[in-house]
């Protein structure tokens, strides 16, 4: 059983300009969303995750699909990454079922309040790319 670890993707990270999102104050990013990704880590491992076992929190296997335009943006940027990540030596794929999202403790009356990020294959590190207070990538 492979624990997970997180991080900020920030050269990966793609704003939405919310106001309860990327211009929350640190304090509040440290109290919502660090303490829940960290919660996540030390409560499951990598396969709870991946086969579903955490509530509110799944891989994205079917965000092409979907017709919001978040979740367009979201995949979008998913596909820049690849590139990104195909120019390098070794080089790394994302596919859909490498996306998750994770639910987020609520915060300033957001219940729904979800983050994106990305597994590499073959690695345990989350990289945090969005924040999505209002579960606009889903909304339809």
């Amino acid at each position: 059983m492979s624990k997970f670890k997180w991080r900020i993707d920030s050269e990966n990270y793609l704003s939405n300009n919310s106001k309860q999102a990327d211009k929350m104050m640190l304090k509040h990013f440290v109290e919502t969303v660090c303490c829940s990704l960290d919660e996540y880590c030390e409560k499951y491992t990598l396969e709870d995750a991946k086969a579903g076992k955490i509530k509110y929190c799944h891989s994205c296997s079917g965000l092409r699909n979907r017709n919001s335009s978040s979740a367009k943006k979201l995949y979008g940027h998913m596909q820049e990454i690849n590139t990104r990540l195909g120019n390098k030596p070794e080089p790394a794929q994302i596919c859909e079922n490498d996306i998750y999202q994770f639910k987020i403790k609520e915060f300033e009356g957001k219940s729904g309040y979800r983050c994106f990020g990305y597994f590499l294959p073959g690695d345990v590190l989350f990289n945090l790319i969005y924040l999505d207070p209002d579960h606009e990538v889903y909304k339809e």
